[in-house]
């Protein structure tokens, strides 16, 4: 494992067993350094897991001056009340720390620059919740290990050899005595030569746990198991050495009955603008009861996958493990699925405890422990980061909307959950056939899922779990395919999302009527979200209708078309009334109901006054703005980011253009192309019979003149007013971030 590293000089020597008294203390010469526990803590019945890191990151700063940052993260969870966030969790950084990931965000050539623009744009003073800074400085303490992070935290080392962590956050406290009852053992000793971050790691495997937990105002005397593991080496995270990838990790540490404890360890090379990863080998190291080290290969394959609605990450729930070099055969399923928030991680990691049951040696063994994910965090591309949306809202969707005829999904459907008996198999049949088949056919097709991603999003701006309303995904987005099923039928359009549209294949009949059910699955859903409040509902309610009577009257102009208003502006010159009425439909068919998502994700959420308004405003731009960049890309052709990393055709060069639809690149045409070439485009276009070769020189035409870009600066400016009002009543969260990294991608939309 050494291939190519050198060995450092504050190491333990290699192949020896880590002597605690030298290595625990901090090794001031490393890049890197983290104290890491993780236990199980008990008071009567209750039964609590608690991960803690103390972390420190060395660097230098563009002058050449050194920079050392410190952060501290700890997540306590109830195994008897699931919280994906744990029930009590804090995260703190030191400004080093900040500054550190400024300089990693201002350098990094892969993310996204409209998301590294908004972080940098939001971070100059603190970073996103649920980060703060520590109070004061971190101290390390020059004798032995003695760690001060702000009064916040605190790991100390007793003459005895015991370690004592002390914590003090929002909603929970605690005081620890942790006692070796192993030695140390050494996990791994670095990485592949293309690796960043060159580790030395060793890890006690089993420490008795006595100490205090206060929690909601009490202290309670707590006892239990513990596992401490301690890095240190090269910088992980240097700011002129980022390239076009991430590494990402899962890991497990198991306590098992038998008195033997595994630490197994994966990792993979993610591309971070396709998101497709390269596995590295899984390895085990095992100590025996005895206290014997022993390293072999092993496999560890996840399942059940979670996402998390807060950063879109996706990680397995439940592991088969094997070892087969030591017989060993264990499932390990964690308790609930438990995420870290933190610049730490830039998004977040999985911290879950963890059960596991199975065999070794022929023997059944149980064991306990934590399962870590560290995903790839770096966003390369916001419209793949909100496609992410997509599994959560399919799964969401197929609830709603069965792959097979499901009794009681048909009768909530149809209106009949009281009496789903009225539905016989033959019936249930006919109706998933002629209206579940065509809603699906449209759905399941290649959609960004935005506006899924908007409402979830206007939930945890104000740092509301959105968990709970998880199912309203997938009812937003069959409420946008059933208007695109009907839009496309009224537009004859042959194809959507990449493949044909419902009513060519279901006909004219099935469409609208599949369509038009699509817009009643949200009433369904909001019972089951918000079942005891009226008001709330009452509201939410209305808002809805307000966007669907916007969405019939943008539809209704749509369908009259633009035809006579260009006519009057090619013959005078001024696009100004045709501008209006284009912005008109704009706002009627997208804006506002992308606002009203975003209203409803608010009132969940509690917002109101200028807050709620500034919110409306900002999303309603943002939908403007989308419009205008659709229109734009139009003249370029759409495409959509598919499964496998890369990109499928959605909607072909110059569409609207081909059909004679008046769009608004064509609208800022009138003032800023000749009259005459103007006069000769919009006769070659109107009547929708200009071949292909025409309309691609006339798409040539309109951005070479500046049209396209008349379209994104007013784009730009809207998403830019609507911003400035709106960034000083939000709390300064990660989702603050992405927001208004979205509203730079709906105006900027240059990478489809």
């Amino acid at each position: 494992m050494m291939a190519g590293k050198l060995w450092r000089a504050d190491w333990p020597v290699p192949g020896a067993v880590p002597d605690l008294a030298v290595h625990d203390a901090p090794h001031r010469g490393c890049g890197t350094e983290r104290w890491w526990f993780t236990a199980r803590l008990h008071h009567g019945a209750a039964e609590h897991g608690l991960v803690i890191a103390f972390l420190r990151q060395g660097g230098t700063r563009p002058d050449g001056t050194p920079l050392d940052a410190h952060a501290v993260y700890w997540q306590l969870g109830d195994r008897a009340r699931p919280s994906m966030t744990g029930e009590s969790g804090a995260s703190w950084l030191d400004r080093e720390s900040l500054e550190l990931s400024r300089l990693l965000a201002a350098t990094d050539p892969a993310t996204d620059p409209r998301v590294r623009r908004a972080f940098l744009a939001s971070s100059a003073e603190e970073p996103p919740l649920p980060d703060r800074l520590l109070p004061r400085p971190a101290r390390i303490g020059l004798g032995g290990l003695d760690l001060d992070f702000g009064g916040v935290a605190r790991l100390r080392k007793d003459p005895d050899g015991a370690y004592r962590i002390e914590a003090d956050g929002t909603g929970c406290a605690f005081s620890l005595r942790l006692a070796p009852r192993k030695g140390a053992v050494t996990q791994t000793v670095g990485t592949d030569d293309d690796v960043p971050g060159w580790l030395y790691t060793y890890f006690v495997p089993r420490l008795t746990v006595e100490g205090g937990l206060r929690r909601g105002g009490r202290t309670a005397e707590v006892t239990g198991e513990a596992w401490y593991e301690h890095s240190f080496g090269d910088a992980w995270h240097v700011p002129d050495g980022q390239d076009g990838a991430d590494w990402s990790c899962a890991r497990t540490a198991l306590r098992l009955d038998n008195g033997w404890e595994l630490s197994v360890f994966t990792a993979g090379r993610t591309d971070v603008v396709t998101g497709a990863t390269e596995p590295r080998d899984c390895r085990a190291v095992l100590c025996s009861p005895d206290g014997e080290r022993h390293e072999a290969k092993a496999s560890l394959m996840g399942a059940e996958p979670w996402t998390s609605l807060a950063t879109f990450n996706t990680y397995d729930t439940v592991w088969e493990l094997d070892v087969p070099g030591h017989e060993a055969a264990l499932r390990v399923r964690a308790w609930f699925p438990q995420e870290v928030r933190s610049l730490v991680f830039r998004t977040g990691a999985l911290a879950a405890h963890v059960e596991a049951q199975g065999t070794m040696a022929g023997r059944p063994v149980t064991g306990r422990g934590l399962a870590e994910i560290v995903p790839a965090n770096r966003i390369g591309d916001i419209e793949r980061y909100v496609a992410r949306t997509r599994e959560v809202t399919g799964q969401e969707i197929r609830r709603l909307l069965p792959d097979r005829p499901d009794p009681s999904a048909l009768a909530a459907l149809a209106g009949l959950s009281d009496r789903p008996e009225a539905l016989d198999p033959d019936l249930a049949a006919d109706l998933h056939a002629a209206l579940v088949r065509p809603l699906r056919h449209a759905a399941d097709g290649l959609g960004k899922s935005l506006r899924a991603y908007i409402a979830t999003a206007a939930i945890e701006l104000f740092g509301v779990d959105s968990e709970p309303y998880r199912p309203l995904l997938g009812a937003i987005e069959v409420l946008h395919t059933g208007n695109l099923i009907v839009d496309d039928v009224e537009d004859r359009s042959p194809t959507r999302r990449g493949v044909p549209s419902v009513h060519s294949v279901y006909g004219d009949a099935a469409a609208i009527n599949a369509g038009t059910a699509a817009y009643f699955v949200l009433d369904q859903v909001l019972r089951d979200v918000l079942p005891d409040d009226d008001l709330l509902r009452r509201h939410v309610y209305e808002t809805y209708l307000r966007v669907m009577r916007a969405g019939h009257a943008g539809q209704a102009l749509d369908i009259a078309g633009h035809r006579a208003a260009m006519d009057a502006a090619v013959e005078t010159g001024d696009a100004e009334a045709l501008l209006r009425r284009i912005r008109t439909v704009h706002l009627l068919k997208t804006a506002t109901p992308v606002r009203g998502l975003a209203e409803i994700g608010a009132l969940i959420a509690g917002a109101t006054g200028d807050t709620y308004r500034a919110l409306g405003a900002y999303f309603e731009a943002v939908g403007l703005a989308y419009q205008i960049s659709d229109d734009v890309m139009d003249l370029r052709g759409l495409t959509a980011p598919d499964p496998a990393g890369g990109r499928v055709a959605t909607k072909h060069a110059a569409e609207d253009l081909h059909a004679g639809k008046v769009t608004m690149p064509l609208a800022h045409a009138v003032a800023l192309v000749p009259r005459g070439l103007v006069r000769e485009i919009w006769h070659t276009v109107r009547d929708g019979r200009a071949d292909t070769q025409a309309v691609r020189e006339i798409a040539a035409v309109l951005e070479g003149h500046g049209a396209v870009q008349a379209c994104t600066d007013e784009a730009r400016g809207l998403v830019d007013r609507a911003w400035q009002p709106l960034q000083g009543l939000l709390p300064h969260t990660h989702h603050a971030v992405l927001v208004r990294a979205l509203g730079s991608y709906a105006a900027e939309r240059e990478r489809e």
